[in-house]
């Protein structure tokens, strides 16, 4: 009998292996979807997110109507998301879910970044360090594009990363990927072209060959070009972000508090940032000469101005016109998670004993993941939007009857009733002239306070409904609510408040007796 004998199995190499395929992204995309489906459908629906389900419950035609003068930067988001509507409804979950596969598609991206740039284990923790941050969680739970801006500007830096390889025989496909991937940037939000300037410092800082330079800066002209005309056409419509902030250092500290995730995070995520950058340079420098080039730019060439430049950009901008506004830079928070992930990957690796170093990453982990807890539980809260509209729904769904009226004191309040347009809809709308759709717009066309009285002659009950964002003593609102008294006499039959305005029930005790 002839005697065998087996090799033994490398265990510990099966991880390596395994972290060093395309297996790596699938942990951090898994870990993030859970943690931002966790809740997703209790917040309530807010303005913001009205505006989506009013957009895309139009046609195309009436869709198209309204970007000449409303709109006009958001509306490939909108025809994106016209057939998902279409498909799966308004629910909370159905609108709310491409935000949630965007932020796991970015999670993802991140993990390959982090490898690619300072190996596996920066890559694993920092797109561990993703799923974790609230502000992940935040966007992924709303119908708006922020999300996808954070998915789109992972995709245009790793396609930059791997156009810069110098170890890249076809550089031009990846500049072919990224000039559509920037420019999708831009079109889901114009802030996001504020991307190819840190992507610029990246490369100052990598000092790639002159050929690389021409790729980029063609690229870029050929994906900011479509951008420039879509600025110059959107200056019209500044009028919808009058309400901005002026720079101010209260401004700053909340930009700060965002991009780490949350004010307790500010500390922790800054340390490990800090150690992060540290640690890629350092591993840079050990690489001497064009072995340094061979791969991929440093992670901190990669993710520092990809996390500071546009904030800085954008408040500079701002001093002479308000433009800036935290959510704006939501493209951003990958960076972050970087630089987060690399200073975890610095203490994992760290020369002390495995027992030592297993022992610090941990509290590193606790560090960052601890403090969140609080914000991760209240930003899944249904009063955590700055409307609780699903509030006003519950109230309409028990006590509303078949013939009520409703008078929303403004348009922004219609507006707000886009959010739950199956609730909303079961009331008569006397106070509105012309309809949002037809009016091309958001709000519609109320009519004026004096002919309010005739329109509730014949209505039995009567709502009433505020919003957060109109002045109780303006004259407009204090007309249309003497108006309504006048259709009288009434009873108040009930009044309820929620965090964004209140909403109040007439019923009608006597005739309607005009008074012309």
């Amino acid at each position: 009998m002839v005697e065998t004998t087996s090799r033994p199995r490398d265990d510990t190499a099966r991880p390596a292996r395994w972290l060093a395929g395309p297996a790596l992204p699938l942990a951090p995309a898994a870990l993030t979807l859970a943690v931002c489906l966790v809740g997703i459908g209790t917040p309530s629906l807010w303005l913001d997110e009205a505006a989506t389900i009013s957009m895309t419950t139009r046609s195309y035609g009436d869709m198209l109507a309204v970007f000449p003068h409303l709109d006009l930067v958001h509306a490939l988001y909108y025809m994106i998301m016209k057939p998902w509507v279409a498909a799966f409804g308004t629910s909370e979950l159905s609108l709310r879910l491409p935000s949630a596969l965007a932020m796991a598609a970015a999670g993802a991206g991140v993990a390959v970044i982090g490898r690619r740039c300072l190996g596996t284990s920066a890559g694993l923790l920092a797109g561990l360090a993703w799923a974790a941050n609230p502000q992940t969680s935040r966007w992924a739970q709303e119908a708006r594009s922020y999300a996808l801006t954070a998915a789109v500007a992972v995709l245009a830096t790793y396609l930059l990363i791997r156009a810069v390889d110098r170890e890249e025989r076809h550089p031009w496909r990846w500049f072919a990927g990224y000039v559509p991937a920037v420019a999708a940037l831009g079109f889901l939000h114009l802030d996001g072209a504020l991307l190819v300037a840190a992507h610029g410092v990246t490369l100052l800082l990598t000092r790639p060959k002159a050929g690389t330079w021409v790729r980029w800066l063609v690229s870029t002209a050929a994906a900011t070009a479509p951008l420039v005309v879509l600025a110059v056409a959107a200056q019209d419509q500044k009028r919808q972000v009058k309400w901005l902030p002026r720079p101010s250092w209260d401004v700053a500290w909340t930009q700060v508090q965002f991009l780490t995730g949350a004010t307790a995070l500010v500390a922790p995520v800054v340390i490990l940032a800090l150690i992060g950058i540290v640690a890629g340079v350092m591993k840079r420098s050990r690489e001497p000469g064009e072995a340094s080039f061979r791969v991929a730019p440093s992670l901190p060439a990669v993710a520092l101005p990809w996390a500071v430049l546009p904030t800085v950009l954008l408040l500079a901008a701002s001093v002479h016109e308000p433009i800036f506004y935290y959510r704006y830079t939501t493209f951003c928070l990958p960076a972050v998670a970087l630089l987060a992930g690399a200073g975890l990957a610095a203490i994992f690796t760290a020369p002390p004993r495995p027992a030592v170093r297993t022992a610090l990453t941990a509290v590193a982990v606790v560090a960052l993941v601890a403090p969140s807890v609080h914000d991760q539980v209240y930003i899944r809260r249904q009063d955590s939007r700055p409307e609780n509209m699903h509030k006003v729904a519950d109230v309409i769904r028990a006590h509303a009857r078949p013939g009520d009226a409703v008078v929303y004191l403004a348009g922004a309040v219609r507006w707000s009733a886009a959010t739950y347009p199956d609730v909303f809809g079961r009331l008569r709308d006397v106070g509105m002239e012309v309809d949002p759709v037809t009016d091309a717009n958001l709000k519609g066309r109320d009519v004026p306070p004096r002919d309010l009285p005739p329109r509730l002659a014949g209505a039995d009950r009567v709502w009433v409904m505020n919003h957060r964002s109109l002045n109780p003593h303006g004259p407009v609102i204090e007309r249309r609510e003497l108006a309504v008294q006048a259709a009288g006499p009434w009873r108040q039959a009930g009044v309820w408040t929620y965090r964004g305005g209140w909403l109040a029930l007439f019923e009608r005790t006597g005739p309607y007796r005009s008074s012309r």
